[in-house]
């Protein structure tokens, strides 16, 4: 299970709905915790509170700390990935250039079409429907490299040069699994469902304990309020590689593209 249906939806969609939850627990937690101070005949009934409330936010900066690690380690594999591709993908077209004619001009505008796929726009990131598009494209421009290489063998005796050839497609090809692999390793819908459950649980016992005490300072807990929802953004934000705040860069293919289309050009 994952909350990829929450990446539909624009992050600031995404961070509102953050804020509004919090702060409505904060709410809820000072009314239940103003009614309890009026209904209570002693003074020290805040001291179970106290415990409980430090206790949450602990495990809180626990549960945010270890989360954002989480996904930054996986915003880390996406952009090594794309690296590794480029360099798959540039390795293979030069590689191609040792092949015999028709078949070298052919196997490297059949390399570029590719990597010129590979690539995904913000519009087609933002839904899955468009990252369906892309991928059917770029399945499209895949299927034509292998029968190509088959023919550059089967049209001569094998050698060497056309060992290392074929390996440098079989790589380009298996990337294409690890760049799907990253893609697809997102925040488990469990983890954020506790996450935002933990804060939601910790604004409600800071609202409980103003109550308790009969004070709130409405502008400090709703800047708590804010603050845990943009940390909570940020951290979902990390799985939107290519449509969020914090983008996975497709400059190395970009880079590659043009000094693919310089070398072809200059032929």
């Amino acid at each position: 299970m994952d909350i990829s249906y929450l990446y539909e939806f624009p992050i600031w969609v995404t961070a509102l709905l953050i804020v509004v939850i919090l702060i409505a627990a904060m709410g809820v937690g000072y009314e239940v915790g103003k009614r309890r101070r009026h209904a209570s005949t002693t003074c020290d009934a805040t001291e179970g509170s106290d415990v409980a409330l430090a206790s949450v936010l602990a495990l809180l900066g626990l549960m945010l700390a270890f989360t954002y690690s989480f996904t930054l380690s996986r915003h880390d594999a996406r952009r090594q990935a794309i690296i590794d591709e480029a360099n798959a993908i540039g390795t293979a077209f030069l590689r191609a250039d040792l092949a015999p004619e028709p078949h070298r001009s052919e196997l490297r505008k059949i390399l570029r079409d590719y990597a010129q796929t590979r690539t995904v726009t913000t519009d087609e990131a933002a839904t899955m429907d468009g990252l369906r598009r892309a991928f059917e494209r770029t399945l499209q421009a895949q299927s034509l490299i292998w029968p190509t290489t088959k023919r550059m063998v089967k049209a001569q005796v094998a050698g060497p040069i056309e060992a290392t050839i074929v390996q440098s497609i079989n790589e380009v090809l298996d990337m294409h699994s690890q760049r799907l692999a990253a893609i697809f390793d997102r925040l488990p819908a469990v983890v954020f469902a506790l996450m935002v459950f933990i804060a939601a649980i910790a604004l409600f016992l800071t609202g409980f304990h103003a109550g308790r005490q009969g004070s709130l300072s409405r502008w400090r807990l709703a800047l708590l309020g804010v603050v845990l929802a943009a940390v909570i953004t940020v951290i979902t934000d990390f799985d939107r590689p290519a449509a969020g705040l914090v983008r996975v860069s497709h400059r190395p293919i970009v880079d590659l593209i043009r000094d693919m289309d310089a070398t072809l050009q200059s032929k």
